[in-house]
């Protein structure tokens, strides 16, 4: 390993080395960067302190309800840190140019792995745990946790619970590209995604997901369905329910269970790594060429066959210039597994949200809660418009590559690109946002000033996510980076993440007071209409959008133009 070791050396003083070289433009840069991601953390800290310290002040429901949320939530990161690493895993592991040049060097590809290995666990996990330490530290501040109890749970519990993940998405791109003869990747994914859509709605019908809507004229049997339900999502051959109980038993005492948990967590990390290593040594690099094969014989076929790509023919009112950059960006994203394996894993974690919301009673006659639940499902909207708008949208100039120059040295002007980047991008996601809200309105049961509401706050919010994501995009491109999820997980990319979570923030605020007040003056026609809150809503809801789509797209026109290709 020696080899390994002196690549991961070279990376280090790599990395050393830019942050020393930092001009003035790329340390404030890094310095804003820095900042947004210490508030992202800071706020996820505060949102989860907020409601666990509600909770705990309910004493016996309150920890209950407590410990549930825990396990859920990280059952939900181990989910998605099994996507994730899949899918990173593809450009990192197989379609790398760093991997391809390490495996012609005398370097045996087991050590290769190993450095590759290293870095999918780090592309794919660091985003997360932005989300799951604030989890762990709010839970252990409520708690009162001591400083070892802290430093145990994050580097003998949290660490051990990552990287079982990172195995286990490895472990299926080996298997998915030494099958790749016989069963496309595609297909593989695909096969997944179902299972993975399987396994989810088989844990919400035994979890009961009925009991959790609270029914205002329900009596304390619908809690105590709700909390015998408890049991029914409890897994305990999960790694998210023993993290989940090694929280549990620190806060209520008992030692050698906190052992048990824990010795579970490594001993299955060991295996896991020993079985990732046995394959590695075994198959990685037949699986590598493999995927080199497949990668290959499917450019050719698809250049030599113009008969696949009829179904991507665009109408003939478009402009040509515009029709040939979204034609060949469209074809783009269909020949990057990373691309459409994430968007088919992302649009069927939609479609599950949107199953589950039949579950929920549409008969609630209350304006006041009608209210609140169509907020509620505003803000979870306006949270999944915001990562699919940093995750495909952002990337989208950086994705041109290096081969840049060639665009801004063709007739058509570099103000063009920029602006059929940002059609092409808003129709797309209008499309997707308004067919979201309109469903999820509908099965939620909500009609009339909600429903007009929600439109407009929808069409609001794609043409300002979609001018962030561009803008910033364009601020921050990485045109040697031909990995999207990279390319969205840069610091640029956690820049733009943090502005549009805000910027959903602010409109779900910004919307709630004047709708809050409107369902007060339906419940008692004796309140005076809300106009004043109605008036100063709609003033900073339109100074608020007008500032996300102009200030971002100036911005990042101007940084363009500055460029040189």
């Amino acid at each position: 390993m020696i080899s390994a070791v002196h690549i991961i050396h070279y990376k280090t003083v790599a990395a050393r080395s830019f942050f020393r070289g930092l001009d003035g433009e790329r340390f404030l840069k890094a310095l804003v960067g820095l900042f947004v991601v210490s508030c992202f953390f800071g706020g996820s800290f505060f949102f989860f302190y907020r409601i666990f310290d509600y909770l705990g002040g309910l004493r016996d429901i309150g920890y209950l309800l407590m410990n549930k949320i825990i396990a859920l939530g990280f059952l939900a990161i181990f989910v998605v840190l099994i996507i994730s690493n899949i899918v990173t895993s593809i450009s990192t592991l197989y379609r790398s140019r760093e991997t391809a040049f390490l495996l012609s060097t005398p370097t045996s590809h087991l050590e290769v792995f190993t450095v590759k290995f290293i870095d999918n666990i780090f592309f794919s996990t660091w985003a997360v745990l932005l989300l799951g330490m604030p989890l762990v530290f709010a839970y252990g501040m409520v708690m009162k946790f001591e400083l070892w109890q802290f430093v145990f749970e994050v580097f003998c519990v949290l660490i051990p619970f990552i990287i079982i993940p990172a195995c286990m998405g490895v472990i299926f791109s080996i298997f998915m590209f030494l099958l790749a003869k016989n069963i496309s990747p595609r297909r593989l994914i695909v096969l997944l995604t179902a299972l993975l859509i399987t396994a989810i709605v088989i844990y919400f019908k035994l979890g009961q997901p009925t009991s959790m809507a609270f029914n205002v004229i329900s009596d304390w049997r619908v809690l105590n369905r709700y909390l015998g339900s408890m049991g029914a999502t409890s897994f305990p051959f999960l790694p998210s329910f023993w993290i989940s109980e090694t929280l549990r038993t620190i806060a209520f005492g008992g030692g050698r269970t906190l052992l048990v948990y824990m010795l579970a967590l490594i001993s299955t990390l060991i295996l896991s790594l020993n079985i990732v290593f046995r394959l590695a040594d075994r198959f990685y690099y037949r699986s590598w060429l493999a995927s080199a094969e497949h990668h290959t014989g499917h450019s050719k076929v698809a250049v030599s066959s113009g008969k696949k790509w009829k179904i991507f023919s665009l109408p003939e009112w478009l402009p040509t210039d515009f029709r040939a950059v979204l034609l060949k960006d469209i074809r783009i994203f269909f020949r990057e597994p990373a691309q459409w394996a994430q968007f088919t894993v992302l649009l069927a974690l939609l479609v599950i949200y949107l199953v589950n919301l039949k579950y929920f009673p549409t008969d609630i006659k209350d304006s006041y809660w009608k209210t609140i639940i169509g907020f509620a499902n505003f803000a979870f909207s306006g949270f999944i418009l915001a990562t699919l708008s940093v995750r495909f949208v952002f990337p989208n100039i950086s994705l041109e590559g290096r081969p840049f120059w060639a665009i801004t040295s063709s007739p058509m002007p570099l103000m063009r690109v920029f602006w059929v980047k940002f059609w092409s991008a808003f129709i797309i996601f209008l499309l997707i946002s308004e067919i979201l809200a309109l469903v999820s309105n509908i099965m939620l049961g909500l009609r009339g000033v909600l429903m007009v509401l929600t439109f407009i706050s929808v069409l609001l919010m794609s043409i300002s996510l979609t001018s962030l994501s561009i803008g910033m995009g364009a601020i921050y491109p990485r045109f040697e980076e031909r990995n999207p999820g990279k390319i969205a997980s840069s610091m640029g990319g956690m820049i733009a993440t943090v502005i549009s979570l805000i910027y959903v923030g602010l409109m779900v605020i910004i919307s709630a007071l004047p709708a809050q007040r409107y369902s007060l003056y339906k419940m008692d026609p004796a309140l005076p209409f809300p106009s004043n809150e109605v008036l100063l809503a709609l003033v900073l809801m339109i100074v608020l959008n007008l500032t996300t789509v102009i200030l971002p797209l100036k911005l990042g026109l101007s940084s363009m133009k500055k460029r040189d290709y």
